[in-house]
């Protein structure tokens, strides 16, 4: 009977060791896991198809493209900052490139005009067939001052007090306002990327980026004593200013 207890005392001892060696193992051979960005701000990891809580695999792949975004952005800011500090004509290309990025005017006019062309509606002010071709009208009735090899940037014409100034065609406007050199003035930008200037104006009756048809009052010009006053006309085509006269029939009787 001793003998019976003994053997189970001894059979219940083995078995106990052998799970103990088992947890053991199955412990060490598990990798170790750094804690996930969950677990450190006090969330549940997360849990895998395989029930660990291992990483996914597109986490590292976006990681990994992020760091080559900031790479890339730095070395773009680094060209650009030594090419402004040195005389390197090989820098020259990409400052030249991010210049442009950041001064070209975004085409205002040609996205409106496809725009209405296409889906019409409150911002439509082209008729769906060509009309006929007609000559540009002036601004507005007067005589030219200073002409455009004068002034260099367009021309100055006396007009009389009260005048309305019209736009010379269909246009976008990109700036309203004061201009250091010609006061109150609009820019209207067109459809073919050209640029019409008009300045020295008493009010502006126009806003930012309003669509406005040909032959439109932008503003007018005033005199307290009802004297003829000055305004400023100019056309810019390519990032040059050009000759109004050559565009326009323009009376240039004093």
């Amino acid at each position: 009977m001793k003998k019976d207890i003994r053997s189970v005392r001894k059979n219940i001892v083995e078995r106990k060791k052998k799970r103990v060696q088992g947890n053991t193992s199955s412990q060490s051979s598990r990798p170790f896991l750094p804690p996930q960005d969950e677990e450190v701000h006090g969330f549940p990891p997360l849990i895998t198809s395989n029930g660990s809580g291992q990483r996914p695999q597109n986490e590292g792949k976006r990681t990994n493209y992020l760091a080559v975004q900031v790479v890339l952005a730095v070395l773009l800011f680094a060209t650009v900052a030594i090419g402004k500090n040195t005389d390197v004509a090989l820098l020259d290309g990409p400052e030249q490139w991010v210049s442009s990025q950041l001064q070209d005017d975004f085409p205002f006019a040609k996205v409106s005009a496809w725009y209405s062309d296409r889906f019409g509606g409150a911002l439509e002010v082209i008729s769906d067939e060509p009309g006929p071709q007609t000559d540009l009208a002036l601004p507005v009735n007067g005589s030219v001052t200073t002409s455009f090899q004068n002034d260099g940037k367009g021309i100055r014409m006396a007009v009389d007090s009260g005048s309305p100034v019209q736009s010379v065609k269909e246009g976008t406007v990109v700036f309203a306002g004061n201009d250091e050199d010609t006061g109150k003035t609009v820019i209207l930008q067109h459809e073919d990327g050209s640029k019409s200037i008009y300045g020295f104006l008493s009010d502006i009756e126009v806003y930012l980026y309003e669509n406005i048809p040909a032959e439109h009052t932008l503003g007018t010009v005033q005199d307290e004593a009802g004297q003829s006053v000055e305004i400023f006309f100019g056309i810019e085509q390519n990032d040059q200013y050009v000759d109004p006269v050559k565009v326009i029939k323009v009376d240039e009787s004093s």
